[in-house]
């Protein structure tokens, strides 16, 4: 018996519609993941700077990242 054959047996014998659901959508992913994502020009260059930045310690910890988010957010929200 093979992988797939296997792996039909099993998804046969599921009767929980959760777990049919999620079996869906992780198959389903497969077909957006079909064509590489070629970065623009724009985009590689700004993968490399950030590259750079790691490389030369230049980066926020996660502590600090949340905190600038919650600012960020804090100030966008000003007037909603």
């Amino acid at each position: 018996m093979t992988v797939k054959q296997k792996i039909i047996a099993q998804i046969n014998s599921i009767e929980d519609e959760n777990i049919l659901n999620e079996i869906f959508s992780l198959i389903s992913a497969e077909f957006f993941f079909e064509e590489t994502y070629k970065f623009s020009p724009s985009e590689l260059q700004q993968v490399n700077e950030g590259i750079e930045d790691a490389d030369n310690n230049k980066y926020f910890s996660q502590k600090e990242s949340e905190k600038l988010v919650a600012q960020w957010l804090q100030e966008k929200s000003v007037g909603l």
